[in-house]
């Protein structure tokens, strides 16, 4: 009996110590306590005004503009860490949808905890993925923002109609490009500052990045404009399509964190 007691007393022990070296185990490999979650919210304006499809706006020559689409790609997100290191998220891609409320606001979870001082993203989608084949999910050719494997996916979408003093004509500007070769690249990234805040990851919260994006980019920018009655339509990559991108870079803002 004492024999048999005694092995019990070290089979038991030994059933504890593997019962606790498990625990400690999964608490090393739970990654759900060093990572945590931030939303993304776009919101789009133009020239100041709210956007709408019911509304209509007045360009930099004094014509109507009424948009029926305005669609992009946000791509190869990444964030800033307060110590200047790098995060980025794998396989980003997202469709903003002007139509859709919900393609606006994007989560992005498995993020590693600490403090952040600013955003990367790309508009447009990289090399690698217009040349992969059939794709899913944002990348899907179903979404009809693609045109073939030789240029690859439309960047940016937009299409209406300009009503000017004479007549009212149909707008669409499809643009894309990847290759660099005779100026056709048109990815573009938008770097932003938190403009001294901290966006702090941590689990169980939820912070959130609103940036504001002026539509009106597309037609006005800095160092050009152009005007939709002259050139109510670009459908290819070459000079106006990167003309047309260098502009909407510039729609994008960093307007304020909810944290």
């Amino acid at each position: 009996m004492k024999r048999s007691s005694y092995f019990l007393i070290i089979n038991f022990a030994l059933l504890l110590f593997n019962f606790s070296s498990c625990k400690k185990d999964e608490a090393i490999h739970d990654h759900t306590a060093l990572t945590g979650l931030f939303k993304v919210e776009f919101e789009h304006s133009f020239d100041g005004a709210e956007f709408s499809f019911d509304s209509t706006y007045i360009d930099a020559q004094g014509d109507t503009l009424h948009f029926s689409k305005f669609d992009y790609y946000i791509s190869n997100l990444q964030l800033v860490k307060s110590d200047g290191s790098i995060w980025s998220q794998p396989d980003s891609y997202f469709l903003i949808k002007s139509s859709d409320d919900l393609s606006r606001l994007i989560s992005i979870a498995d993020v590693p905890v600490g403090d952040y001082t600013g955003i990367n993203f790309s508009i447009g989608v990289d090399s690698t993925h217009n040349v992969s084949g059939a794709q899913t999910g944002a990348l899907d050719p179903a979404n009809e923002m693609f045109w073939d494997w030789n240029t690859g996916y439309i960047f940016i979408k937009t299409e209406g109609t300009i009503c000017t003093f004479f007549q009212a004509s149909v707008f669409e500007y499809h643009i894309g490009g990847f290759q660099t070769a005779n100026a056709t690249n048109c990815v573009h990234k938008v770097s932003q500052t938190f403009g001294g805040s901290t966006l702090t990851i941590a689990p169980n919260t939820a912070p959130q990045i609103h940036m504001a994006v002026d539509l009106s980019r597309f037609f006005n920018g800095t160092s050009d404009s152009l005007s939709v009655a002259s050139m109510p339509m670009i459908h290819d990559p070459g000079l106006e399509a990167v003309k047309a991108a260098n502009r909407f870079q510039e729609a994008f803002e960093f307007e304020h964190l909810h944290q």
